[in-house]
């Protein structure tokens, strides 16, 4: 019976262990419960959803996850809204013309309704058209070290003829434009006298420096540029130190509308020079004080007229002037400054460098290289895009998916596409209400042309509107407070689930605080009630349960003791369940209440509880661990004669009369005596044997205790005696073995000696009988004498 409650305790243990740790996981693994409002429910999680049921049990969360509130809350009363997606423009790709703006990029627009946290995805194509719109315009430094040179001069001025030419075999939608740069009039940039300057134009005739002008707008007019070019390297000028201010032309050349960039072409500056660039602060020195504006200031010749006032313009400046106004860049320049161009570049978004050779010889290839190594790659990047978190993942021209935001080697009519991500910072909705527009731009680098993707964030609830509210609800304690989606909200002063405390009479950080059992713990109530006004009002252990937790701070559970046999704390009769502990009623101890007190069934045979050899615990004899005592009473000891001894003398008295005992004292001394045809040995059940004082013979008997305590003895009707031995067996058995036997194997070893000589002998005799013995000759043996006769001898005449 007790296995069968143990068992059961072990299966209820288990079930609460497994509960409690899906509890906890669920605590950490749901971000939904901290949140007071719909609208802050809205903005945790799109896993999130909001209960706004009248009468929603206090122990359970209003903003939970959707799959719990469908089983807690009425379906109608829960609010979830679902992001939508709408695709307001996906123009078909068109080719550039004269009369037509390209297309390369679709869609063009896009709309979604979303939460907070919640990601968004799509997919974003490019593809590489012909014929598309190019407008280059060639900023040239006209330093006298850069621009001397004879041949040099003469490819720059056919640099228009030769670049038309190239550009025909790509678009024959080209437009070509010129500007120069030296350096800012001011010393100690640039020479302020004549004489100055014919020193550092040793040779030609040398024209005061100039910060940047435009030549010539861009256009279709090859020759034009050609005869700018050359007038323009007819008067080259010179500054003082190495470094131009070159970047000062890039933004004029990028803000002035006047230089006729088209709102659809890729736009480029090829920016050709042998020397450094100033930067941001050096205009200092000269007396250019104010910050670059980074805008347009040309005078009617196209001379930059506030190079006196703005300083040079800063490496962030010119990227946001090249991202804002899409355009790229090709830095063609000599090889003693390539690679500080080439670290400029590094941070130029759009922007390429190469290496320019002596004479300029290269200038073509170069420019033609590197407008391919622009045009074959495209670039996305997300503009105002604050509080929204874009990632870009492409195949490109592969079959792997890797996150990346630009596919290169492109070719004509080659298409490549984007999967794209968009999820939204619950921070855009801080300070606002309603529903949150933002306008997120996808870029494409060095081209002006975008994916426009309009989010419509939900930040609130459409029961938090204000036709929705209830102003100075009864619902809320007296109407002090606005009731909406289901909660309270209270009114200045006031504070509580339901707005029932006064501010004026405790207030809502010293409420909290008298709530938390842990002053170092922001946990109230141990996360099991709520705080009112200072004081805990506790859960029910579960949604249909009406028990509930207890304590000052609901830190008792007075259900979740263990199960005796007879119930919790082994029922009302034994003990209570306080906090989780039994406290066990007189009479009963132990962890469930499950042992007794009494120390009646303890008592050894002696008198002693135990026989002393133990511990009465819960009506039961522990033993002392390490002794040789057992039993019920800690009175059995295998290895301690004296147990069979002292009831030995009851065993023979009873049954194998006379013995130690008189019959008088057998009666009296031995009431629990049986004898039995044959003894049988089971748990508690001790063997004994001894020799009985009249024969000697050997008494087999068993004790065991009773459940009364007392010694029950069962003695074998049957016991053994010894037999006389034979002693005349015994003799002559022993001169056997000692004489007999000895000779018997000596006569055998003799006779099988004999047998086998004879046979021996027998085989010889037949062998000779059997043997004859022929003569013959050596076969190579051959006589000496040797006899032939003549064939024609006829007698002993003569013939």
């Amino acid at each position: 019976m007790l296995k069968g409650w143990s068992l059961a305790f072990l299966c209820v243990l288990f079930t609460l262990t497994v509960v409690c740790s899906q509890s906890i996981e669920d605590e950490f693994s749901n971000p939904c419960t901290n949140a007071d409002s719909c609208g802050q429910c809205m903005q945790i999680s799109p896993i999130c959803a909001w209960c706004g049921q009248e009468g929603f049990p206090r122990s359970l969360k209003r903003c939970d996850i959707v799959q719990n509130l469908e089983k807690t809350c009425n379906l109608t009363d829960i609010t979830n809204p679902k992001s939508t997606f709408k695709e307001v423009k996906n123009a078909a790709w068109t080719s550039g013309g004269l009369d037509a703006d390209p297309i390369q990029i679709k869609p063009q627009e896009l709309e979604f309704t979303l939460r907070p946290n919640e990601p968004v995805n799509f997919k974003l194509k490019f593809r590489q058209q012909e014929n598309y719109p190019v407008d280059l315009y060639f900023l040239l430094d006209l330093s006298y070290g850069m621009a001397r040179d004879k041949e040099a001069q003469k490819r720059l001025i056919a640099l228009g003829h030769d670049i038309g030419d190239k550009m025909k075999i790509i678009t024959n939608n080209f437009r070509l434009g010129f500007g120069s740069f030296v350096d800012k009039l001011l010393m100690p940039y640039s020479a302020w006298t004549d004489t100055m300057l014919d020193d550092r134009c040793p040779k030609d005739p040398c024209r005061k420096p100039h910060d940047f002008r435009n030549e010539v707008d861009l256009g279709t007019d090859y020759s034009l540029f050609s005869t700018k070019m050359q007038a323009a390297l007819e008067s080259i000028s010179q500054s003082l130190d190495d470094a131009e201010g070159g970047l000062d032309g890039v933004i004029q050349a990028l803000d002035c509308d006047r230089i006729g960039w088209r709102e659809k072409s890729r736009r480029i500056i090829v920016y050709s020079s042998n020397s450094l660039f100033h930067l941001a602060g050096a205009g200092k020195l000269g007396g250019a004080t104010k910050q670059s504006n980074l805008q347009c200031s040309l005078d009617a010749d196209g001379f930059y007229k506030d190079e006196k006032i703005y300083d040079y313009p800063s490496v962030s400046q010119v990227a946001s002037k090249l991202r804002e106004k899409n355009a790229n860049i090709i830095f063609a320049v000599m090889e003693d400054v390539v690679n500080d161009y080439r670290k400029l570049s590094a941070f130029l978004d759009g922007s390429v460098v190469g290496e320019l050779e002596n004479n300029s010889k290269n200038i073509v290839e170069l420019i033609n290289n590197k407008y391919y190594e622009l045009r074959s790659r495209i670039k996305f990047e997300a503009k105002n895009a604050d509080f929204v978190d874009v990632k870009f993942k492409s195949k490109c021209r592969g079959n792997v998916l890797k996150e990346t935001a630009m596919c290169e080697n492109l070719e004509i009519k080659e298409s490549v596409e984007f999967d794209v991500t968009l999820t939204v910072d619950k921070d855009i909705c801080k300070g606002k209400s309603g529903e949150v527009i933002k306008e997120v731009v996808l870029d494409a680098v060095g081209l002006n042309e975008t994916l426009v993707v309009r989010l419509n964030v939900t930040c609130n609830c459409q029961c938090e509107a204000s036709n929705e509210e209830e102003l100075n609800s009864p619902k809320c304690f007296n109407g002090n407070g606005t009731f909406q989606c289901g909660v309270c909200e209270c009114n200045p002063g006031r504070y509580g689930r339901n707005c029932e405390c006064d501010q004026t009479e405790i207030s809502s950080e010293e409420s909290l605080r008298k709530c938390r059992m842990d002053p170092n713990n922001t946990l109230t109530c141990f996360g099991r009630g709520d705080c009112i006004c200072g004081q805990c009002e506790c859960y029910t252990l579960s949604l249909n349960s009406k028990l509930e937790y207890s304590g000052e701070f609901c830190e008792c559970n007075d259900y979740s003791c263990s199960f005796g046999p007879n119930g919790l704390c082994g029922g009302k009769k034994r003990g209570v369940c306080n906090c989780g502990k039994c406290v066990c009623l007189e009479g009963w101890s132990g962890h469930n209440c499950e042992c007794s007190t009494d120390q009646s069934r303890c008592v050894a045979s002696t008198g002693t509880i135990c026989n002393n050899n133990g511990t009465c615990n819960c009506g039961k004899c522990d033993c002392d661990e390490g002794s040789k005592w057992f039993g019920p009473t800690c009175e059995e000891c295998p290895n301690c004669p004296t147990q069979c001894s002292e009831h030995f003398a009851c065993a023979e008295c009873t049954f194998h009369f006379p013995g130690t005992l008189t019959r008088e004292e057998c009666d009296k001394q031995c009431p629990n005596v049986e004898d039995v045809d044959e003894l049988k040995e089971s748990d508690g059940v001790q063997k004994c044997q001894g020799k009985a004082t009249s024969d000697g013979c050997t008494l087999y008997f068993t004790y065991e205790y009773m459940d009364n305590n007392e010694v029950l003895i069962k003695v074998q009707k049957t016991k053994r005696c010894p037999r006389e031995a034979p002693l005349a067996a015994i003799i002559g058995g022993t001169v056997a073995g000692i004489i007999l036997i000895p000779l018997l194997i000596i006569c055998l070893c003799i006779f099988i000696r004999n047998r086998r000589d004879a046979k021996e002998y027998a085989d010889f005799l037949k062998d000779k009988n059997k043997a004859r013995w022929e003569s013959g000759a050596n076969p190579i043996y051959k006589d000496p004498k040797s006899t032939f006769q003549n064939p024609t001898y006829k007698g002993q005449g003569g013939m």
